[in-house]
């Protein structure tokens, strides 16, 4: 490696450290990052595709509402023009559509089936260019979550547009005034999920730097079709009836997705939340072992970091809201990966959704009282249930019925730590500083994601009320 090489190596790791070893109350100061749209393209396939219109699963509909937003934080590249990156991405993005031809189209509503699709019309991507007053540094740490960072992805600015009219994927590059820059991406979760996502992210980059796809996509979801006949063996107690339930308890909804008359409707999801305090722990790998330690103890024979720290949340935040009653019912909801559980599996490049939302439930006097492995193993029975015959029961009830999750004295729980999204790498040896999922800012979703420093650790953001957060403040690091 030549000095110029070494130098610039050095200087971006230097970046990377400053920026992470700010304070997390450092990051709560911004909230407007002064930015000004330069540039709106719109983005094609290098080869036009015959136009189709395309299944989505079950698994799919549920989530036509909702946006994933994740952003790639770069240092300012020495010796490349920023034309010139943003030629690079554009080239990339264009020539990986020609697999993922899906994600330029356009959803659609069929009517006689009841159900979206997407129309693969090749509409395009739209990329913006925007430009910020800021350098990186003012943002503070990049690694802790910041709802702010919503303003680095492309978003709607219209309140008549309907699903119809968004596109599936747009994405946003911004230069700050110190050179760096971010590359925003908004992606519909209906398309894909976690996984598929940082398939496409490393398939980008890969085509950014080599001109190929690392892996080929599997685009196809006709493998998690209903049955016919429909074949219910289970009574699926993780989805409601949505009419017998109160709107901002409902996470997603069938029966809003089939009624386009309801395509306007904002998802509490999508907005930040004015009544709430939204804070980061760091959870360290030496707690989590004696998290583990502790369940060990009580009987649990094995079990993940992840299911020791969502036990230890559910039965801390519980406690810290104080508004359960010894028989009232709480149900915490997890994304579980399921593509190996199905027979035959369905393969890791499956660009669909494939990921599955467990359940839990227990009563607030069992969240209180209980021997903490207790908790674990309700955990682990909620993940164990979802066996073949179980998803594809699942997979069948959503066709009959309009299931949705409800979070009444609950909440959802999602894992990003092994997502690996903050490894990419442009040409000219361009690397990320970070890159990480932007909070969506409802307080009934809780995140998961990689400590900065730790690696055996976990990163906690979640969102309470401010008399609850001191409570929450004070049990969370009592073990």
């Amino acid at each position: 490696m030549n000095r110029k090489a070494i130098a610039c190596s050095s200087s971006r790791e230097d970046l990377r450290q400053e920026l992470v070893s700010m304070k997390p109350s450092t990051v709560l100061l911004v909230s407007d990052l002064r930015l000004k749209r330069e540039k709106l393209s719109i983005v094609h396939p290098e080869k036009i595709q015959e136009r189709r219109s395309m299944f989505l699963s079950n698994f799919d509909q549920k989530f036509v509402h909702y946006v994933q937003k994740y952003v790639h934080f770069f240092s300012a590249p020495s010796q490349i023009p920023f034309d010139l990156i943003i030629g690079v991405h554009m080239e990339a993005l264009s020539r990986l559509m020609v697999a993922y031809d899906f994600i330029c189209g356009r959803l659609t509503f069929n009517s006689e089936e009841k159900r979206f699709e997407i129309d693969c019309n090749d509409e395009g991507v739209p990329l913006a260019i925007c430009s910020s007053e800021l350098c990186l540094q003012e943002l503070g740490d990049i690694t802790i979550p910041n709802p702010a960072f919503s303003q680095l992805c492309l978003t709607s600015e219209s309140s008549n547009r309907t699903l119809e009219d968004e596109p599936l994927l747009s994405l946003q590059i911004t230069r700050f005034k110190c050179g760096g820059y971010t590359l925003g991406t908004s992606v519909n979760h209906g398309v894909m999920d976690g996984f598929g996502l940082q398939g496409f992210a490393r398939n980008f980059t890969c085509m950014a730097v080599k001109g190929e796809l690392a892996s080929v996509p599997v685009i196809d979801r006709s493998c998690l079709q209903a049955r016919t006949p429909l074949q219910i063996k289970y009574e699926h107690e993780e989805y409601l009836d949505p009419s017998k339930s109160s709107p901002h308890l409902i996470l997603s909804s069938i029966a809003t997705q089939r009624n386009k008359e309801m395509w306007h409707t904002k998802m509490a999801f999508n907005n930040v939340s004015e009544t709430h305090i939204f804070k980061s722990f760091m959870l360290s790998g030496k707690m989590l072992e004696t998290l583990k330690t502790k369940a060990a103890d009580d009987g649990v024979k094995q079990c993940t970091s992840f299911m020791v720290a969502l036990a230890h949340l559910w039965r801390t935040r519980t406690i810290s809201i104080g508004n359960m009653n010894a028989h009232d019912v709480s149900t915490v909801h997890y994304a579980v990966e399921t593509r190996s559980r199905f027979v035959p599996p369905l393969p890791w490049e499956f660009a669909g959704n494939g990921s599955v939302s467990a359940y839990a439930k227990a009563t607030g006097k069992e969240l209180q009282e209980e021997p903490f492995g207790e908790i674990v193993k309700k955990l682990q029975e909620g993940s164990d249930r979802l066996t073949d015959e179980y998803l594809r029961s699942s997979i069948d009830w959503l066709e009959l019925h309009d299931g949705v999750q409800g979070l009444e004295n609950g909440f959802l729980a999602s894992n990003w730590k092994h997502f690996r999204f903050g490894e990419v790498e442009l040409r000219g040896g361009i690397k990320s500083l970070h890159g990480g999922p932007v909070v969506s800012g409802w307080e009934k979703v809780v995140l998961f994601l990689a400590h900065p420093q730790d690696h055996q650790g976990m990163q906690l953001y979640i969102g309470l009320e401010a008399s609850h957060m001191d409570i929450f403040e004070k049990l969370i690091e009592t073990v």
